[in-house]
């Protein structure tokens, strides 16, 4: 009886460590190689990098307390459509333990952001996009989540490139 528990348990826990990173799974269920993504990770060794080079000592805490940021997008409007009804439809199948924690519906512009408190220390979040110029984008973040500071994190990250480009001048 304990040999085929064993056996189970072996066999099932690829799945459940591929199914617990959203990013991973739809890009194996989802992704379409006639409707191409962007893909982007940035893993701990990086996000340390970052800290180290912000002199805001709050955003220097975020980039400390994460351990991962991963990014797909799309910048086709039909492909971004087609794209966020999937990510929708696969976080409401597999993804049943997060909790929606905020909805944006407006004229062209849909986000929700899911959330799984993992432990004290570490949350997993989504955050699926799909913005009034037609771009589809997912947002997973894992590690210390504070949303406050994540969502200065996001206006920080969507201002990099006005950032370097105003470095560059100087």
């Amino acid at each position: 009886m304990k040999k085929t528990i064993l056996i189970a348990w072996l066999i099932a826990l690829p799945a459940l460590l591929i199914a617990s990173d959203f990013v991973s799974l739809f890009m194996e269920r989802c992704a379409e190689e006639k409707r191409p993504l962007n893909n982007v990770n940035i893993g701990e060794t990086m996000l340390e990098t970052m800290a180290e080079n912000t002199i805001d000592e709050e955003l220097k805490e975020t980039f400390r307390k994460l351990n991962s940021i991963r990014i797909i997008n799309s910048d086709n409007k039909r492909d971004s459509r087609h794209y966020y009804r999937k990510a929708d439809e696969l976080i409401r199948d597999s993804f049943a333990d997060y909790r929606e924690v905020v909805t944006v519906n407006e004229e062209d512009t849909r986000v929700s952001v899911w959330m799984k408190e993992i432990s004290d220390k570490e949350q997993d979040l989504i955050l699926l996009s799909l913005d009034n110029e037609g771009k589809f984008t997912v947002i997973t973040v894992n590690g210390e989540i504070d949303l406050n500071s994540i969502s200065r994190l996001s206006g920080t990250l969507k201002n990099e490139p006005e950032l370097l480009k105003n470095n560059e001048t100087e």
